[in-house]
């Protein structure tokens, strides 16, 4: 399983922002891809004793140094397509396993439709068990909050199967709102820029016994001519960013931009099957994660968003 798909996987059983027509998709392009891989090379373990190996591998590196904060920023990197397949097939040769440093998912062509009362009503009523519910102050800044007790996806936490955790969620208005929680990024020009979708604001964090396990927070606007897209940031204490390669031709372009900050940020964009432009934006960084994605936005309008946002606080932050 690739590093994207790992990443669409794990946010799509979080439950953070895709409809459940998303993780269908994302679902079925798993088992695709496991099949292509157990085609071209019989000896690769099936994807459920690989998931496991994975999430052995997130304990074992919460375990040893969640708390360590990284000097370096997280490499994204495009490079051709065969240079790609000789370097994967040489770690295939080396490791007998799928790597989770190369990256060759490709765009299905879906537009983006940003997130509606359905899509937020879901969110906010969780599988788990309820234990509190808690309406949000002016100096919170967010609107309301709920607390469950869970075990859904212990095993995406670095937790074992069956531990019961704390999830909590909040709503807001706008990812603003959330400064009381995080105030790392700079949402200022944005907001003044675009506006914001309620329906697609959205917080939460996952505890077990008062240590912070996972915190991620989502964010959509809008803009004219149908501009619209979603920032979101997540912090896992289980996963740690590897170096990653991608496909550089997967996508009608890719880049990896600076920011007047210092951040390198990977973007990609391609067409919808309806004509729309689409794009991505992700940067890791240690346990941080911060990714963009949306539709009808000019390619110098997503560089502006990112000089804006004060992304170089991201490269070395750890949630208290």
């Amino acid at each position: 399983m690739d590093r994207r798909t790992e990443q669409e996987y794990k946010q799509a059983l979080d439950s953070l922002r895709y409809s459940s027509e998303g993780k269908e998709r994302i679902m079925k392009n798993l088992m695709e891809q496991q099949e292509q891989r157990l085609e071209k090379r019989k000896s690769i373990r099936p994807l459920r004793t690989v998931l496991i190996a994975a999430a052995v591998c997130a304990a074992l590196v919460m375990t040893a140094g969640a708390a360590t904060v990284l000097a370096r920023q997280t490499s994204i990197q495009f490079i051709g397509r065969e240079q790609f397949e000789r370097e994967y097939d040489a770690y295939l040769d080396e490791h007998d396993q799928s790597p989770d440093n190369y990256s060759n998912g490709t765009y299905t062509g879906m537009d983006f439709k940003g997130s509606d009362a359905v899509v937020r009503e879901n969110w906010w009523n969780y599988v788990g068990k309820p234990v509190e519910e808690t309406a949000g102050t002016a100096q919170d800044g967010w609107t309301a909050k709920r607390v469950f007790k869970s075990d859904a996806a212990a095993i995406a936490y670095g937790l074992r199967q069956g531990q019961v955790y704390d999830e909590t969620r909040y709503l807001a208005d706008r990812a603003s709102d959330y400064g009381s929680l995080w105030d790392w990024w700079d949402l200022s020009w944005l907001e003044s820029h675009y506006t914001a979708n309620p329906y697609g604001t959205c917080a939460r964090t996952v505890s077990y016994r008062d240590d912070l396990r996972f915190a991620a927070m989502n964010g959509e606007y809008k803009g004219e001519d149908g501009a619209m897209f979603y920032v979101s940031w997540s912090w896992d204490a289980s996963f740690l960013h590897p170096d990653e390669y991608k496909v550089a031709n997967n996508k009608e372009f890719a880049e990896v931009y600076t920011t007047k900050d210092g951040v390198e940020a990977a973007i990609e964009m391609d067409t919808s099957k309806t004509g729309k432009s689409v794009f991505w934006v992700t940067v890791w960084s240690g346990y941080n994660s911060f990714d963009m994605f949306g539709t009808q936005v000019e390619l110098e309008e997503i560089h502006n968003i990112l000089d804006s946002l004060n992304l170089s606080a991201l490269l070395e932050y750890a949630p208290e």
